[in-house]
């Protein structure tokens, strides 16, 4: 019977029946005119060859006298000695030189599998760049949001400040160009900042709150913006901007007058969901101030950009007899989409009223 070379177990269908290293079938072979059979030597199955009984052929040189001098004096001729013997002692030789080299081996295998993901850990360290915490790569993305715009502002200029409560502003129309420090103007704040840059290709989100409202950083620190670029705010309270680099000079001097003089207010009953209004139809192109003053419900609307963009803009609106939610200087033009969904069981009212086209800084 074969056994493993490894470990000793008994061979079967080519695999260790105690390791499962695949073995190889041993290849025997008899000489011509030989038998061959196994048969237990010390707890191993040894191949034990018999040569058929007879005369052996006679060999040229080597006469039958000359033969008989070497026989032992145990009565035996070293010519018939225990071949079987000799190949035993051989072939366990070999087999333990076997088991040496492959328990070498295996042990080798071993210790390349386990150092190899070491050695690929440290590769990749020494090769890549280090991966920065999430932490680090919030703080990163931050920092290059508005990396686009870094430049396209005059680094001199005047120091401006001012007050934006939510609604639509344009920079170099309601707020000079310049870069800002922006931040909550009051407590119980809780705004929503969309930033678009159409001729750079930005749009930024920021969130700014203070006391007991889920954002705890309130204030951003070296924003640019440039003339052109469109600010979106919704919720409740003030944001308060601060430039040091303001183009004051170039903000325009007159006013437009607002196209529409009259009020449109839209109800949507517990009952409906949505309405849906189309700017030339139905409401009047103009500015307004949209003001909620019942119920709960969200306005939106479409705004187009000059280099066939467009910037979404959504606002919750809630009132009450006590309180109101208002969106300033609201831009509807013609065949803009707008849209009022109701979000309680009740009246959702909203009211749109022409607003002045009068500018923050005044």
């Amino acid at each position: 019977m074969q056994k493993c070379s490894l470990c000793g177990g008994r061979v079967v269908n080519g695999r260790c029946e105690e390791c499962g290293l695949p073995i190889p079938p041993e290849h025997t072979y008899t000489l011509r005119g030989e038998s061959a059979h196994y048969h237990r030597v010390n707890g191993e199955d040894v191949l034990h060859r018999v040569r058929p009984q007879g005369g052996r052929p006679d060999v040229e040189g080597y006469a039958e006298e000359e033969r008989t001098a070497h026989v032992h004096e145990s009565g035996s001729d070293r010519h018939e000695a225990p071949r079987a013997v000799v190949r035993t002692v051989r072939r366990a030789g070999i087999r333990t030189a076997k088991r040496t080299a492959t328990a070498a081996w295996s042990l080798i295998t071993a210790a390349l599998f386990l150092l190899l993901p070491a050695l690929y850990l440290l590769l990749q360290r020494s090769t890549s760049a280090p991966i920065p915490e999430p932490e680090e790569q919030a703080i990163e993305a931050y920092s290059n949001a508005y990396d686009d715009l870094r430049g396209t502002v005059p680094a001199a200029g005047a120091d401006w400040d001012g007050d934006l409560t939510a609604g639509l502003y344009t920079v170099g129309q309601d707020l000079p160009e310049g870069t800002y420090t922006i931040q909550c103007a009051e407590s119980n704040t809780s705004i929503d900042l969309h930033i678009v840059s159409d001729e750079h290709g930005v749009e930024i989100y920021e969130d700014l709150s203070t006391n007991g409202y889920d954002a705890s950083d309130s204030e951003r620190d070296d924003v640019p913006l440039p003339s052109g670029t469109v600010l979106f705010l919704s919720g409740n309270g003030t944001l308060y901007f601060h430039s040091s680099n303001a183009q004051v000079d170039a903000l325009p001097a007159e006013t437009a007058p607002n196209p529409v003089v009259g009020d449109a207010a839209y109800t949507l009953s517990g009952s409906d969901e949505s309405l849906y209004l189309l700017v030339g139809e139905d409401i009047e192109p103009g500015v307004y101030d949209v003001t909620c003053t019942a119920g709960t419900g969200y306005f939106s609307f479409v705004l187009p950009m000059e280099n066939t963009r467009t910037m979404y803009c959504s606002a919750w609106l809630y009132g009450d007899p006590d309180y109101v939610d208002t969106l300033r200087h609201i831009t509807l033009t013609e065949d803009t989409e707008v849209t009022l969904s109701n979000y309680s069981d009740m009246d959702f009212t909203v009211t749109l009223t022409p607003s002045e086209t009068v500018y923050v800084h005044e």
